[in-house]
Formats: C-alpha cells, sequence, structure tokens
C-alpha cells in the first residue's frame, strides 16, 4: 500500500481539531482533558527530563491554546489556513541554523503576504474573518513553525523520542494555570461534552495521527511527505463548509488557493 496514505489520514485527523473545538461547550474542560489524557500516555512509555522535552513540550502546548482561540475567533477553516503559514516562518528561523532561503521560498512567503492582505480585507469588508483573529492565526503559525524548528533540531541530535512522547508529560505544565482557574471556578454545565471533545482530539488528533504521519514519513521522501501534508487545511475548510455552513467569499477563497500554492512551492523546495 501508498505509504502516502497514511499522511492523508493523519491530515484530515487533524483538520477535525478545529471542529471538535467549536463543537465543545467549555473549551477551558476541553484543552485540560486533552493536555492531561497526552501527558499520561506520555508518562506511560517515555520518561524525559531533557531540555529537548521540555522545550518541544511547553511550546506544544501555547500551540494547543494558541489554536483553539484562533479557531473560535477566525473559524475552522482560515484558522487552519494561517497555522500553515509554519513552514515558512521555519524557513526564517532555520537561518539561525546556517540554513539559506531560496527563491522558492521567497516566492512563497510573498504568495502568504497577500494571502494574510486579502484575510485582512476580508475582516474589514465582513465578519468572516475577525482582525484579531487574524493576527492569533498568524501568531498561531508562528508558534507551530518554532515548535517544528524545535523538533527538526533536537531530533537531528537524536532525540526524536525526546521531542514527541518525552514532551507530552510537559504540555501539562502550560495548561497548569488553566486547571487552577478551573478548580477555583468549576462549572459542571457540558463538561461531559467538553471531555467527549479533548478526548477525542487527545486520541484521534494528537496520538494515532503522529503516529500515522511517522509511518508514513518512514517511506517517504520529506518533500512528498509536506506535499501530502499541506492538505489538512483544504479538509478544514471543506468541514467549515459542511458542518458549520461557512461558506468561503471570493476573497477568502483566493487567499485560500494563494496560501495552498505557496505550501506546495516550500513543501517541493525541501
Amino acid at each position: 500500500m501508498w505509504a502516502g496514505i497514511y499522511v492523508i489520514a493523519a491530515s484530515m485527523l487533524w483538520s477535525t481539531i478545529g471542529v471538535a473545538v467549536l463543537l465543545s461547550s467549555d473549551v477551558i474542560a476541553m484543552l485540560i482533558t486533552r493536555s492531561l489524557l497526552i501527558a499520561l500516555v506520555g508518562l506511560a512509555f517515555f520518561r524525559s527530563l531533557s531540555r529537548a522535552s521540555v522545550l518541544s513540550g511547553t511550546v506544544l502546548g501555547v500551540l494547543f491554546i494558541s489554536y483553539t482561540v484562533s479557531v473560535i475567533l477566525t473559524g475552522v477553516g482560515p484558522a487552519a489556513y494561517l497555522l500553515y503559514t509554519a513552514p515558512l516562518w521555519s524557513s526564517l528561523i532555520a537561518l539561525k541554523y546556517g540554513e539559506r532561503i531560496s527563491s522558492t521560498s521567497l516566492l512563497g512567503m510573498a504568495l502568504v503576504l497577500i494571502s494574510v492582505f486579502l484575510m485582512y480585507l476580508e475582516s474589514l469588508v465582513s465578519s468572516t474573518v475577525s482582525f484579531y483573529g487574524l493576527l492569533l492565526g498568524l501568531l498561531t503559525g508562528l508558534i507551530y513553525g518554532s515548535y517544528i524548528s524545535i523538533v527538526r533540531y533536537f531530533s537531528s541530535k537524536g532525540f526524536d523520542k525526546e521531542v514527541s512522547l518525552g514532551a507530552m508529560p510537559y504540555v501539562s505544565l502550560v495548561v497548569l494555570p488553566l486547571i487552577l482557574y478551573y478548580l477555583m471556578n468549576p462549572n459542571t454545565q457540558g463538561v461531559v461534552n467538553s471531555v467527549v471533545a479533548g478526548s477525542y482530539l487527545a486520541v484521534f488528533c494528537t496520538l494515532i495521527p503522529y503516529r500515522l504521519f511517522a509511518k508514513g514519513a518512514k517511506y517517504l521522501k520529506a518533500s512528498t511527505t509536506s506535499v501530502i501534508a499541506s492538505i489538512e487545511p483544504v479538509f478544514a475548510s471543506v468541514w467549515d463548509y459542511l458542518i458549520f455552513g461557512r461558506t468561503p467569499t471570493e476573497l477568502l477563497l483566493t487567499a485560500y488557493v494563494l496560501m495552498t500554492l505557496a505550501l506546495l512551492l516550500v513543501s517541493v523546495k525541501k
């Protein structure tokens, strides 16, 4: 069987993160459930006190929170596309490690800037995209790009387990303030719905897709894997339309197309 099927399956599961967030009654309870479950799994299979685990887990925890708020402010489709500006951010971050930005990456960055400008115009013309959601979405992409760079750096040093399973328990440290807040301000309304959503995110949007992605990447070129994975925001925009009835405007659809092209350009470069 073609290994790309695993990457497609992982991308499809990741694309449902925003759906679970919006269907959750209490996002705080959802985040707590997700972080605690993956922390328990991480502790069960691999324990690490390394700098690689602490740093990658902390950034991942910040990413979980940032992306959740981004989805709430902008919707499933726009949040996913803004998240996937990450490869471009990681290209800039990679300059620190001596990598050079190719002309293809520069073109990709230009397309992303045009796409973001179109999304900004959309925020002015209608309420489809929130301006503050747009800013947070870009910040979330930067956080994700930082996470990718951290994982790549430590994995190249042989710390691949430390930045995967070993990082999971440290996600809970970032969510700890939310846990304390929830204990002081308990809210039982909709808690079952939120625990179910958090459990779904932990199992079907974290543990399973990361495993599927790793399995597919094992047999594919890095460039091929990246290109296939860039289909995730496309899936997300489809769920946004089918489940929430959000039809993208011409401006937003143009931004989607340009950003998809940018992702493909950067992925092929790799």
